[in-house]
């Protein structure tokens, strides 16, 4: 791979446009978009760079979690601000998958508890079932 397009894919991965990159590495805009849709060694060359950019940067937000937490949780605590305190009572909530749920128990299902399986399933179960109970299963 040559230099201008090792360059060419440091630049899109920074978000530069077709046009930019062409003009910094000295090509024609087409022939950046050629590299990008058609040449497969120009192609994995930037998924692979795109993964380890991406690997990185995850790696970074991972860092920043238990942080993030202590900011929310202190301004969850602090008391001067109640618009803050429920700003981040309502971040935590989403976090979690709790913000907006309905969260009303479900009504019993009517259906029996082995209504669905199959011959084959429901053989073994009650075996198992019989054997723990110690009594014998009729066949």
């Amino acid at each position: 791979m040559r230099l201008a397009q090792k360059n060419a894919i440091e630049l899109l991965l920074a978000g530069k446009t077709d046009q930019e990159v062409a003009e910094a590495v000295r090509a024609s805009r087409q022939t950046v978009t050629l590299w990008r849709n058609r040449d497969e060694l120009f192609q994995a060359a930037l998924d692979a760079r795109r993964h380890e950019v991406w690997g990185a940067q995850v790696e970074r937000l991972r860092q920043l979690v238990a942080r993030a937490i202590q900011v929310l949780e202190d301004d969850l605590h602090q008391d001067e601000d109640r618009q803050l305190r429920q700003s981040a009572a309502v971040h935590i909530l989403k976090c979690v998958g709790l913000y907006g749920a309905h969260l009303e128990p479900r009504a019993p299902s009517r259906g029996r508890l082995f209504d669905g399986w199959t011959d084959a399933q429901l053989e073994p179960a009650l075996k198992r079932l019989s054997s723990e109970r110690g009594t014998a299963l009729e066949t």
